[in-house]
């Protein structure tokens, strides 16, 4: 039996690390109509603004969306501001260009485009959703996602085939949650967005839905991984749950309608740039120091495109413009990280291997000068004797590895020059192999330039790094203590859990194809690889 309570619209958002796949909300700010004009008055626009009155066949339109988009700069650019209570809107800091305007909004279906260049007092004419069904087209994904209905509490711990079809694995229905949200599905590409909540024409001919489901999950080089995390979950019992899901949405069903932005929520501007290409996706990108905000004000943006491709592709807001850094490693027996094998083919790139990268590239970071360290595999796997378990070097004495996935690289904008390291992350102490996949070995090198708010390791092998740190963490010591910290310094981080990560990156309809699904989104259109997302609006 399937639980009556779906999925409610709040566990179906996922608001953690920017994770796989497309570009980043780089500009969220402030815009105070009040600057411009009086509360009531009429709007001008400037030199480089677009203004205007949005309105329907019922009046004023509040709380939609006016997107103004280009092509006319070095890459593509969008900015997208919300109507105020009369329905006035004003796009402001255009850089010069020709703009296509429209409007959409929650309700509404998009407006037909109309052209402006900046200095354009423009009024638009917003179209109302003809029934539910147009409407509910530019919901957030996470409203269609919602209605997913989870197994029953009382189904848990699952039984296996044999049983309920809900792997053993799953000893609580918020483990099961948790899998299908950022533990396993929404780690990598978002759900809910139309190639997900409905099968593609080519899976239409299959015996049953579960069938086409299952068929769905072996596509392309991550059709590996997408059925683990199937089998993980309980194959039967998930097959049965997506099924379902679509089914209901293919005979109509739709989530309700999300309010409209209110109140402080009108008062944003979201700046999108396109990069990267269409067969990567973005991972994860760093814009400044967590510990120093001020560092790399308005400079450029460096991305990572994990196992997909070997360059960091590199985004200027101020000039919109992209470039690319290569990515090399250390030892040309370095294998890729994902290989060229597929369950089977994609549904919309067929048999073609499109990830080839080799190093792998996760985890920018700015240091303190703006240099750019990264995790990124540099040589095959195993690891040298100095870090194995018998070695007399402190780090591996304490947690010896044999083998680790990733290892370190810099890249310094002042030079343009890339580096291999093996030695030193900047929150991390110098003498220190760190497992889950990093890598990080001192090889007792002097590192003269190390940050100065990191520490030396102290004598008695503690660490001694952030200010008012004495050595490990205390719930690491206690680990330690217990032999339960084995592989991984888990070193504090400054900021950590401080920031407010609203930022969510999703994929669209296959492999280097995005969609935003959230917020204005844009999700009657499909856009490549590194288009940039909007703010998340969490439903109440």
């Amino acid at each position: 039996m399937r639980s009556s309570r779906p999925l409610t619209s709040r566990d179906a958002q996922v608001s953690a690390k920017l994770h796989l796949f497309t570009l980043p909300l780089l500009a969220l700010l402030a815009l105070a109509f009040a600057a411009c004009t009086s509360a009531d008055g009429p709007l001008a626009a400037e030199e480089d603004e677009i203004a205007g009155v949005v309105t329907s066949t019922e009046g004023p339109e509040a709380g939609v969306w006016v997107i103004a988009e280009t092509e006319d700069l070095p890459t593509r650019f969008a900015r997208i501001v919300v109507t105020d209570e009369q329905g006035r809107y004003l796009i402001p800091d255009l850089p010069d260009a020709e703009y296509r305007v429209w409007v959409r909004g929650y309700g509404l279906v998009d407006s037909p485009q109309s052209e402006a260049s900046p200095g354009t007092m423009m009024d638009l004419r917003a179209e109302l959703a003809p029934d539910a069904q147009a409407a509910a087209q530019y919901y957030p994904a996470g409203y269609w996602y919602s209605m997913i209905n989870v197994p029953e509490q009382s189904e848990f711990p699952g039984t296996g085939p044999d049983g309920n079809g809900i792997s053993p694995n799953m000893q609580t229905q918020a483990e099961f949650l948790r899998n299908i949200k950022t533990g396993n599905c929404t780690i990598c590409h978002q759900m809910g967005n139309k190639a997900t909540r409905e099968l593609h024409p080519s899976m239409q001919d299959y015996e049953s839905t579960e069938a086409a489901w299952e068929r769905r999950l072996q596509s392309g080089q991550a059709g590996g991984y997408m059925t683990y995390g199937l089998q993980n979950m309980g194959k039967e019992a998930a097959l049965e749950m997506f099924a379902d899901w679509t089914d209901r949405v293919e005979e109509g069903a739709v989530p309700p309608a999300p309010p409209r932005p209110e109140g402080v929520e009108r008062n944003v501007v979201i700046t999108m740039w396109d990069w990267a290409d269409p067969k990567s996706y973005l991972h994860d990108l760093v814009s400044t120091d967590r510990r120093d905000p001020t560092l790399n004000a308005d400079g450029k943006i460096y991305g990572a495109l994990e196992a997909s491709s070997d360059y960091l592709p590199v985004l200027d807001p101020a000039a919109h413009d992209t470039s690319r850094v290569p990515v090399t490693v250390r030892d040309p027996d370095t294998r890729p990280a994902s290989g060229p094998n597929m369950p089977a083919p994609s549904p919309y790139w067929g048999d073609e291997p499109l990830w080839d990268s080799r190093a792998n590239v996760h985890n920018p970071m700015f240091d303190g000068q703006g240099r750019v360290w990264i995790t990124a595999t540099v040589r095959p796997p195993a690891n040298p004797d100095f870090c194995r378990e018998g070695s007399d070097h402190p780090s591996a004495q304490l947690f010896p590895l044999e083998r680790a996935g990733r290892h370190l690289g810099v890249y310094d904008p002042a030079s343009e020059e890339y580096t291999h390291h093996q030695h030193l992350l900047q929150h991390a102490p110098p003498d220190v192999c760190r497992g889950r996949g990093e890598h990080l070995v001192d090889q007792r090198r002097r590192i003269g330039d190390r940050l100065a708010e990191h520490r030396r390791v102290r004598p008695d092998r503690r660490r001694g790094g952030l200010p008012g740190m004495d050595g490990l963490h205390p719930r690491h010591e206690r680990q330690r203590r217990a032999g339960r910290l084995r592989g991984a310094w888990r070193a504090g981080r400054p900021g950590a859990g401080q920031e407010d990560q609203r930022r969510v990156l999703r994929r669209g309809p296959g492999p280097g194809r995005h969609r935003m699904g959230i917020g204005p989104g844009l999700p009657g259109r499909h856009l490549p690889s590194g288009s940039p997302v909007t703010i998340r609006r969490r439903p109440p």
